[in-house]
């Protein structure tokens, strides 16, 4: 049993005549009512370390899930942007490069567009690179999954960057000044596809 100071004993018999009743009940009230209050606290504490314990064990606490990207050989692309191929894949034979003045191979789709043109991804993927190159000026690679890639250059104004996540039609960013290799040609989007690093042809693709 609690043992009660001379002060509180006294405080309690001040209680006690004011409320007429005897000060050996009330100090025991006054003790109930402490234990009830210890045992709530106990009880709340027990119910919050359970709950944090089961966040832990369900893996809740911090938690950040990363999307999932895949491509099949039949899944369709869009257009990334809007404009007329002026130079088509082509890595079994040459092609003319009008501003080179040369037959090159192209492992790429170079489509006419104008400065400012917005340009979107043709496919869900994640950006796995930003560059800048002289050919294609800044240029996006974007991880389509299972061994693809996407190439998208002649760009400025960039929305994305290493890591990000997009969807297809999200805007990747605007074309830009030709490069030097592209002059004669204009404004274009150069757009390129790989599996497993090797060039594939984006119109196999394209729906």
């Amino acid at each position: 049993e609690a043992v009660i100071s001379s002060e509180a004993e006294a405080n309690l018999a001040s209680q006690a005549n004011e409320m007429d009743v005897d000060p050996k009940s009330l100090a025991g009230g006054n003790r109930q009512i402490r234990a009830e209050q210890e045992t709530a606290g106990q009880e709340t504490e027990a119910e919050t370390e359970g709950m944090e314990t089961e966040k832990v064990s369900s893996g809740q606490v911090n938690a950040v899930v990363s999307p999932t990207v895949s491509f099949a050989s039949t899944q369709e692309l869009q257009w990334p942007v809007a404009g007329k191929v002026l130079m088509d894949y082509s890595m079994d034979s040459t092609v003319y490069f009008a501003t080179l003045d040369q037959y090159k191979y192209n492992p790429a789709l170079i489509i006419a567009g104008a400065v400012n043109d917005r340009v979107v991804s043709a496919s869900d993927g994640q950006v796995i690179g930003v560059d800048t190159t002289a050919e294609t000026g800044q240029t996006v690679t974007i991880g389509l999954g299972d061994s693809y890639q996407a190439i998208y250059g002649q760009l400025k104004e960039l929305e994305v960057s290493a890591g990000d996540y997009v969807s297809q039609g999200d805007t990747i960013g605007y074309l830009a000044e030709p490069t030097k290799y592209y002059s004669v040609e204009g404004a274009n989007l150069y757009f390129a596809m790989t599996k497993e690093g090797k060039p594939v042809n984006p119109m196999d693709y394209i729906r």
